[in-house]
């Protein structure tokens, strides 16, 4: 029986609650970008009328309610049934109109942020290959409007099937699933524990920063004198032992695991991997639930990630480029955290079906140990050296830390970095304590290039990169001649497909 869903060949809005999902958000933004105003202004408050205050409160509110539905009113979207476009009309003063292709829609989300589940609506979001960022985001629509129209915009043209079969977030839908994958918890609580540990130290050292400084530019303005002298404050912290500091840096990087252990359990919780035939879906979250597609047949590389304690964990963090994607923006890659090597190696299989083996490997030159201890250590030393040689004297223990820690890394990454290839995948390995190992198939790549530098010849050494829709991945100091025969068989298995 053919499958009725709702018409979006005709302009229609979003849903009704969304009026004041949107006034809600605007309120939100004004906050984000006035929080100091509004706190000095609660400060200061006692030498403003009250009347006043009312006024500016009601006025804002008024301002904010028409604009809510001003924007609802003038948002509609629709289905351009005879070029194949998906369009958008956005804008109260300066009205846009979006247009999407429905060839070139790759990903079509579907997720209910906290917010949106007291009002029981969703947020859909359409991606496109190559965008910096959403190409259309629809805020407001009933759970049935948002799987009818992702439905419409993921179904091949012409065709019964649909690609998103598998994903729909009602309970009603009947699906045939061939494989299905839950991330338990503990996984995900362990991937948590054992993942991002600089990065979880940085970020909160920044924002101890952040929040020192806007709290001095506040007290600044509340006319308080900070007297706050950073000499004797350096002075001050360079007093304590060593000891004393290493237990502050411990007690730093222990509280940053803990935040980014629970920041993880809450965006990953219940995990669940739905496999059908040409897709699969991602399902999780605890406040905010999202539901995410991911196309076998648009897989350009997978990224499987590992450091020692999780390699003894047996867990692994897992990412999906497809094509447009880039790595380094992780909110828009798939991945999936805290994965064991059983279901990894499944889930893999549903997308190549096969798990890649190599028989054939390449290893930089010794000599790159020689060209890294040049970039990082000594060449850094001496510009110190040269801009302040009194601190480079005082410090000279702090320099011999650095170098032998650098000489660590440098030797334990060139220890990690190989290059793998067989007749139908290339894997390149990389890393210092992360592990990450990116394999592609070699029938996807958009092209391969080798390249020697002149003082390379005698040695010879050179390096390949490989270009493929979701990113570029270069590996350097190689054998020259293998390189050779590496690239007239990619070029060869590029030209036949």
């Amino acid at each position: 029986m053919e499958e009725k869903f709702n018409s979006f060949f005709q302009p229609q809005r979003q849903s009704k609650t969304g009026i004041v999902l949107l006034f809600l958000y605007n309120i939100g933004m004004v906050i984000k970008n006035l929080w100091v105003f509004v706190i000095l202004f609660f400060v200061r408050k006692e030498k403003i009328e009250p009347w006043i205050i009312v006024l500016a409160i009601i006025a804002g509110l008024l301002i904010l309610i028409v604009s809510a539905v001003l924007q609802y009113y003038h948002f509609k979207y629709y289905i351009d049934e005879e070029n194949e476009e998906f369009v958008i009309h956005e804008g109260i003063i300066n009205t846009s109109v979006t247009k999407i292709k429905k060839e070139n829609i790759q990903e079509v989300n579907i997720s209910q942020p906290f917010v949106h589940r007291f009002f029981n609506i969703y947020k859909l979001e359409i991606d496109t290959p190559g965008s910096s960022e959403k190409e259309v985001k629809i805020s407001a629509l009933t759970k049935q409007n948002a799987i009818d129209l992702k439905k419409y915009l993921l179904t091949e043209t012409k065709l019964e099937n649909t690609l998103i079969g598998d994903i729909e977030i009602t309970e009603n839908q009947e699906v045939e699933k061939l494989r299905s994958i839950k991330i338990s918890t503990l996984s995900i609580l362990k991937y948590g524990i054992t993942a991002n540990y600089i990065q979880s130290f940085f970020a909160l050292v920044s924002l101890l920063i952040y929040g020192f400084s806007e709290l001095t530019n506040l007290l600044k303005k509340v006319e308080f004198d900070t007297q706050l002298d950073y000499d004797t404050l350096e002075s001050q912290f360079l007093a304590f032992s060593i000891p004393v500091i290493l237990g502050i840096v411990v007690v730093v990087i222990i509280v940053g695991i803990l935040i980014n252990t629970v920041r993880t359990l809450i965006k990953f919780f219940n995990f669940k991997i739905s496999e059908n035939n040409q897709s699969f879906s991602f399902e999780y979250g605890l406040f905010n639930t999202r539901n995410s597609i991911v196309n076998k047949s648009k897989v350009q590389v997978i990224t499987e990630t590992q450091n020692w304690i999780q390699k003894k964990m047996k867990i692994s963090f897992v990412k999906f480029l497809q094509i447009g994607k880039n790595e380094e923006d992780e909110k828009k890659v798939a991945a999936v955290p805290g994965i064991n090597n059983t279901e990894k190696a499944k889930l893999i299989s549903t997308i190549w079906n096969e798990n890649p083996v190599f028989e054939n490997g390449l290893k930089p030159n010794f000599r790159l140990i020689i060209i890294h201890t040049f970039q990082w250590i000594v060449l850094p030393l001496l510009l110190v050296l040269f801009i302040e040689k009194e601190l480079f004297i005082n410090y000279w223990f702090l320099v011999i830390v650095y170098i032998v820690l650098a000489e660590l890394f440098i030797l334990i990454s060139f220890r990690n970095l190989k290059l793998f290839y067989s007749e139908r995948f290339i894997r390149l390995k990389s890393g210092i304590w992360d592990v990450d190992n990116r394999t592609f198939e070699v029938e996807k790549l958009q092209t391969v290039k080798i390249s020697q530098y002149f003082w390379q010849r005698k040695t010879n050494l050179g390096s390949i990169t490989f270009y493929t829709s979701a990113g570029r991945f270069k590996m350097v100091a190689l054998n020259f001649t293998k390189l050779k025969k590496l690239l007239n068989y990619c070029i060869y298995k590029i030209e036949i497909r």
